[in-house]
């Protein structure tokens, strides 16, 4: 019988090539998938990052605008910065906010319909404008110790025409916007004498930049018929990604 030769199966070189270059270029292909897959993951969580940050210094400026002491806002010429007396509603809360007296002006006392502020309370009469806000001259401060009528710390220089007063928070508010940063600072509100000077501020957001060219802030004094508006505009901008707020908040007008 002749010898059966041994036959050998097996991949040749050029098929081993070919292997590897498909290999090579389904990789390629699954690693740029793969690699579009993260950078969308890592673009939106960037993106909800923004908006958190963004949404949480809309809140804080919102919730202190709306209660600010009517007519008592001021917004920078640049619209970078608003300045804002701002109410205490704890201590309105006691309180109906109307005083009886006709025209108590020349006297220093006013009695509420409801009770009385306690000791050392700011309060506000008939105040028409920032100016008259940052020299204190309308702003009282309580020297009775919860008694009702008040007596204030000092003759009333202006009625007002409604009757009302307004418990103001010892601290002004500022918010604005140097570089891309976004803060908000304080002042000691004054009966009788000008307003502190603003300092210490603190960031609330960062990467701040204009939305569509707007300012970051503008005021819209009310009148008889509508309330003041405070309009915010902002964008924050990172790693390639545009997240804009805008936002308008209304503010009592009546002083």
């Amino acid at each position: 019988m002749g010898r059966r030769g041994n036959k050998q199966q097996g991949f040749t070189l050029i098929e081993l090539i070919i292997v590897v270059v498909l290999l090579g270029i389904l990789g390629a292909m699954g690693a740029g998938f793969i690699s579009e897959a993260f950078r969308g993951f890592f673009d939106a969580d960037v993106r909800m990052e923004m908006y958190e940050e963004g949404k949480s210094a809309m809140v804080r400026m919102e919730r202190e605008i709306h209660i600010a002491v009517p007519n008592a806002v001021d917004v920078a010429i640049a619209g970078d910065t608003v300045s804002f007396g701002v109410i205490d509603e704890n201590a309105m809360a006691g309180v109906f906010g109307q005083y009886t007296e006709a025209h108590p002006s020349g006297g220093a006392t006013i009695t509420d319909q409801a009770a009385g502020l306690p000791l050392g309370t700011l309060v506000s009469i008939y105040n028409t404008g920032w100016p008259i806000f940052n020299n204190g001259s309308r702003t009282y401060s309580v020297t009775s110790n919860g008694t009702n009528p008040m007596t204030l710390d000092r003759n009333i220089g202006a009625p007002s025409p409604y009757q009302r007063f307004f418990a103001v928070r010892p601290d002004a508010v500022r918010f604005s916007v140097a570089g891309t940063t976004l803060s908000r600072s304080t002042a000691t509100v004054n009966a009788g004498a000008l307003l502190g000077a603003f300092g210490n501020p603190q960031p609330l957001a960062q990467n701040i930049v204009p939305s569509n060219g707007l300012p970051y802030f503008t005021y819209n004094p009310g009148n008889s018929t509508r309330n003041s508006v405070v309009s915010i505009h902002f964008a924050i901008a990172r790693n390639g990604e545009t997240v804009n707020f805008h936002k308008e908040v209304q503010i009592r007008n009546v002083p």
